[in-house]
């Protein structure tokens, strides 16, 4: 379920008249009919065969109180591939609203506008759901949307549902007292395709009647959000979330947030604020997006929100051997999606110009975090990001390493011998603690010492970019990538010995440099596609020397 956070009354009632309209004021009559042709109406780009047609004028209303749950009642229907004849009168406005199986078309429209029309494409329904005052004396309201034929009547508590909205146009509720013979007002409504939204249209407590012990949430007045050219957003999509929500049900949301509210026709809106915590912020609409972190305090002093347009990012983490894909998605907002089977993925239509708190999320049942990454991207761009994970920087945790030796070599030794956290010292010219390492190796080709660690599971570093560290010491240095399970299952590839100098030496490894595998000849093709997919330990081997220093371990185009 989507966090909705608390909307404010929007509705006014006020006394009007008795609502009089003539039954369906269906347009037409002798000498008043202009006629497109035949259009065809769509659906995903297929025809629409016996979609349901309907024009109204355009403050058409209900003239009884005869519930009506289907947008329209159809005044014909087109045919089996999806062609109808419209008539609409030279003079005025009307609704043209094409049904068919839970999509819909629903335009204001003129004789004129409509001539050169020969195509209208079918969109979505969305859902809404809302509450209104129930006026004194009264056990309900009817509610429906001008230009249609929808009419609901809410429960005893004012709650009401709409099954079937028209999306992407600019609509209108009316509200009608139970007798059916007193408006109690009209509300402006936006819709998106899809969306399933909740109203809050009940008035405003007056402070007086609110106890003195009740307390009373933050609310913000009037926000005004605009666009880059200083025009109002217009029935933009607001919605607040927790600084650090994820999405509560794991399906792909290419949609950035769902709207919690919009904002009204003059890009307006108004919210209440919750007390305490971090929260995320946004309003979008059509491809501009405002998002940015606030504490709870800081949101009610908001005034002015600038939209700027939305962007994209294109990155990838590393899957774990037989993983098939993992979540995406970011801190605060609802988009989610999958990867594809190498870790590789595309956020599209995202904030700009603010740090995004990408998540990772396993794909079996139990659904937990796998990593975490941060990322930013400017306005109107894609970004083709690489990550970088730092493996070991040795500034705390160094549980996961350990140092190792062939123990049937007699004479071979490294110090410390318990744990890496034993040879953790400050180097002062790196400006940072490092690892410091002594070792002995008996005279003997094969003799070995190494540092690493070993993975949890098996990697695929198939698409990593390089491996990186820094090093110095009085012998030699090589790292090698391999997949040690037991003596019959060892697959290496490693690099060359790298001679080390008194000065710390960047060393930077591409998987074109991983030449050296188990077998005595063996190309650097082989050697690292023996192993790529299934990485089980990470070493750092030395020799012909007798101290080293190694620090700040760094793999890109890594995150896992």
């Amino acid at each position: 379920m989507r966090k909705s956070l608390f909307l404010l009354p929007l509705l006014s009632l006020t006394a009007a008249g008795l609502v009089a309209c003539s039954n369906k004021d269906v347009a037409g009559g002798p000498g008043s009919i202009t006629t497109n042709g035949s259009p065809v109406a769509l659906v995903d780009g297929a025809a629409a065969p016996y979609a349901a047609v309907a024009l109204r004028k355009v403050n058409f209303k209900a003239s009884e109180a005869v519930e009506e749950n289907a947008l329209i009642v159809a005044d014909e229907y087109a045919d089996e591939k999806g062609h109808f004849d419209i008539k609409v009168p030279e003079n005025g406005e009307y609704r043209l609203t094409v049904t068919h199986a839970g999509a819909a078309y629903s335009k204001v429209v003129t004789s004129e506008s409509f001539a050169s029309v020969d195509t209208v494409r079918l969109e979505p329904t969305a859902v809404l759901a809302g509450v209104v005052d129930i006026p004194k004396g009264s056990s309900a309201v009817w509610v429906g949307v001008v230009g249609t034929d929808a009419l609901v009547k809410t429960d005893e508590s004012g709650w009401f549902a709409l099954s079937s909205i028209p999306a992407n146009d600019t609509l209108q509720l009316y509200f009608v007292n139970e007798d059916f013979d007193k408006s109690l007002g009209e509300k402006d409504l936006f819709v998106s395709p899809m969306e399933s939204i909740m109203l809050d249209y009940r008035t405003a407590v007056p402070e007086d009647t609110i106890p003195e012990d009740t307390v009373e949430p933050e609310k913000l007045l009037q926000v005004l959000a605009l666009l880059k050219d200083g025009t109002p957003a217009a029935y933009a999509t607001v919605a607040l979330r927790a600084a650090d929500a994820k999405v509560e049900e794991y399906a792909v949301q290419n949609t950035m947030v769902e709207s919690d509210l919009r904002t009204d026709k003059n890009g307006r809106f108004e919210m209440e604020w919750p007390k305490s915590g971090e929260y995320r912020l946004t309003v979008t609409k059509d491809g501009f997006a405002y998002s940015k972190i606030y504490k709870a305090k800081d949101l009610a002093k908001l005034d002015t929100l600038h939209l700027e347009a939305a962007a994209s990012i294109s990155s990838k983490v590393t899957l774990r051997t037989g993983t098939e894909f993992l979540w995406v998605g970011i801190y605060g907002l609802d988009l989610l999606l999958k990867t594809n089977n190498a870790g590789s993925y595309v956020l599209p239509n995202v904030p700009a110009n603010d740090a995004l708190g990408i998540y990772f999320v396993a794909n079996d049942s139990s659904k937990t975090l796998y990593a975490e990454w941060s990322a930013t991207a400017k306005p109107s761009s894609t970004e083709f990001l690489s990550p970088v994970k730092v493996l070991q920087d040795f500034e705390s945790d160094v549980d996961s390493w350990y140092l190792n030796t062939d123990s049937l070599k007699k004479g071979t030794s490294i110090t410390p011998a318990k744990n890496v956290k034993e040879g953790i010292v400050y180097d002062s010219t790196r400006k940072s603690k490092v690892f410091h390492g002594k070792y002995k190796l008996a005279a003997d080709d094969y003799a070995w010492a190494l540092v690493g660690t070993s993975f949890d599971r098996l990697m695929n570093f198939s698409a990593i970019d390089s491996v990186e560290f820094y090093a110095k010491g009085d012998g030699n240095i090589r790292l090698s990538l391999e997949n040690y399970i037991d003596p019959t299952k060892n697959l290496k590839a490693a690099t060359e010995w790298i001679k080390l100098s008194k000065d710390w030496t960047r060393i930077s490894v591409n998987p074109a440099e991983l030449c050296v595998g188990s077998a005595t000849e063996e190309t650097c093709f082989t050697s690292w596609s023996g192993v790529k997919g299934w990485v089980k330990q990470f070493h750092i081997f030395v020799q012909d020397g007798t101290e080293f220093y190694i620090d700040d371990v760094t793999l890109y185009g890594a995150l896992f």
